[in-house]
């Protein structure tokens, strides 16, 4: 399958960057876009990574070979729907979101399982939008692909092939795995940096000694707070399950830490580092 006609429907950082890579590794794409704000769009097309702006789901997305939906998980469906009517058969719809479930959810119940691969590449940053995309965020990132049971071969090869292209590292699982893998390495730990945040916030002093003295190991552990609260707000809502299965765990953990921690018991954060350790440096 040739890859030249390729469709964006929201471009902020993730689409920005995804298409800044594809211009850069297919100079010769043609790439349609559409967003809730031209802006982008045309400050986008001023800079050559876009070829035509359009002002919604019309037309001109029926030659796409790919259309990459980079709006909140929330709104996908809505978009998925517009898009049915439009696209041409073997054409390939796929997402960036951090949860698969939803969607492909609603990609079945709208019969378009054959069209649709989930997609989640692993990069991202404490900002937003168009302005912070670029095509190196993507390189040597891992990039999740998610088929339905109706995916050809011929689409899972060229989406595979496309991300390898652009130097992702393509990795395919059922989205079930993904949005539980997703929810510990991801979801849980921006919750769990956002509670630290605000309790060292809550416990200081009038003076602002913690906030005078928060250096290097406080500012890595919760640079992530500093993240969008409306998307944070939704991938919760769309990934409930998983995020609070695990959260109980945590909780579970830091309770038996407390417990270990009253008794007496410091031998037990010496084994908790060594375990932690010696599991971290292996990334």
């Amino acid at each position: 399958m040739n890859i030249s006609h390729i469709g964006f429907i929201g471009f902020g950082l993730i689409g920005g960057s995804i298409a800044k890579a594809l211009k850069e590794f297919y100079p010769d794409c043609h790439i349609v876009a559409a967003s809730r704000s031209l802006e982008p769009l045309l400050k986008a097309k001023e800079e050559n990574v876009v070829d035509v702006v359009s002002e919604g789901v019309t037309d001109i997305f029926s030659a796409c070979d790919i259309i990459f939906i980079c709006t909140p998980v929330v709104t996908i469906t809505k978009y998925l729907e517009q898009l049915k009517p439009v696209i041409k058969n073997d054409c390939i719809i796929t997402d960036v979101g951090s949860v698969k479930g939803i969607v492909h959810q609603a990609a079945a119940k709208l019969d378009m399982e054959k069209y649709f691969i989930g997609g989640h590449p692993m990069a991202g940053s404490e900002l937003s939008g168009y302005a912070h995309s670029y095509a190196g965020l993507l390189d040597g990132a891992r990039y999740v692909i998610t088929p339905s049971e109706k995916t050809s071969k011929e689409h899972l090869d060229a989406y595979i092939q496309l991300v390898k292209d652009i130097k992702a590292v393509p990795i395919v699982m059922d989205y079930e795995t993904h949005d539980y893998s997703a929810a510990a390495i991801s979801h849980v730990p921006h919750l769990i940096s956002a509670a630290l945040t605000k309790l060292v916030k809550d416990s200081d002093c009038d003076e602002g000694y913690m906030h005078l003295l928060a250096a290097g190991g406080f500012k890595d552990t919760t640079r992530i707070a500093a993240s969008s609260p409306e998307m944070w707000e939704q991938i919760c809502a769309s990934n409930l399950a998983a995020i609070t299965s695990l959260l109980a765990d945590y909780i579970d953990l830091l309770t038996e830490m407390k417990n270990q921690l009253n008794n007496g018991n410091y031998t037990y954060v010496n084994e908790l580092f060594n375990e932690a350790g010696k599991y971290r440096n292996t990334f």
